[in-house]
């Protein structure tokens, strides 16, 4: 019995261990990313002489980004640099790996990485639509993606930006401000930069409201809309860290293009050493 469940033990474990971490990205930021967003139907699957990799190819029923063209693709089937043939020919699997069949019907987002066109692992969008179907929210994505402007958006979150950080002098700034034997000396908030790196608005981190696109499920408007009184150190650290006037552009990777984003921001009072703290 004791053998049986440390079995049953290892085999939990080792699942967890390998499960493949994922995070949920927009299909509009995948789509803006990608080269081509298409549907299309395996027509072929050839392996290499020593099995490690294989070519695809999709004969292509619909594209949805930038035209009609072209009607096939090939893909070496990796994941960035790192070739996924199934198990059974090199030895060990992932759960972050797909292994597409001949004669399957797929919904694919792809990129380029060196040079070539990559065949998506499973955190991607694309799909086997026999076995995940597009929801109706996707499809509006889809559908309407090559009208989609990044910088009509807000953003906080996700991938493919840099991370940003203030040009004004914050430490000097925080220097500044007052003194007190606040009761509660500690609290989040939400910054709001427009695309050319100026504050626009500071709040609390529910202090805020944002209006959310039906399409693309992005934000694109902030409003201040306070849901409690604010405590005296809320409005003392809400009045210093509007001086924080100027932060870095937040802009795309690929395209560059610079955007409107929220900053979050941690900030105290040390009443022992009586001087103002931060952390982004």
């Amino acid at each position: 019995m004791k053998k049986q469940i440390l079995t049953i033990l290892t085999i939990l474990i080792s699942a967890f261990t390998f499960a493949c971490d994922c995070s949920e990205t927009n299909p509009i930021m995948e789509f803006y990313s990608s080269e081509y967003v298409f549907e299309g139907k395996i027509i072929s699957k050839i392996y290499a002489k020593d099995s490690l990799t294989y070519k695809i190819t999709f004969d292509i029923s619909k594209h949805y980004k930038n035209g009609d063209s072209p009607k096939k693709l090939e893909f070496e089937a990796f994941s960035k640099g790192r070739f996924n043939s199934e198990g059974k020919y090199i030895g060990k699997g992932s759960n972050c790996d797909s292994y597409p069949e001949k004669g399957e019907i797929w919904l694919i987002y792809t990129k380029r990485y060196k040079g070539k066109l990559y065949f998506p692992n499973i955190c991607s969008n694309s799909k086997n639509t026999d076995y995940r179907q597009v929801r109706i929210e996707e499809q509006k994505t889809l559908d309407n993606g090559n009208s989609f402007k990044l910088e009509n958006f807000i953003y906080q979150f996700e991938h493919d930006f840099n991370y940003t950080k203030p040009i004004s002098d914050i430490d000097s700034i925080l220097k500044t401000g007052q003194i007190k034997d606040y009761e509660k000396p500690f609290t989040w908030l939400n910054l709001y930069v427009d695309k050319d790196g100026n504050l626009n608005s500071v709040t609390t981190h529910i202090g805020y409201q944002l209006k959310t696109d039906s399409i693309f499920n992005l934000p694109n408007e902030f409003k201040i809309k306070l849901r409690k009184p604010l405590t005296e150190f809320e409005k003392d650290a809400i009045e210093l860290v509007k001086k924080v006037q100027k932060w870095e552009i937040k802009k795309h990777r690929k395209t560059n293009v610079s955007v409107p984003y929220i900053r979050h921001l941690a900030i105290e009072f040390d009443k022992e050493k009586k001087e103002w703290k931060y952390e982004l």
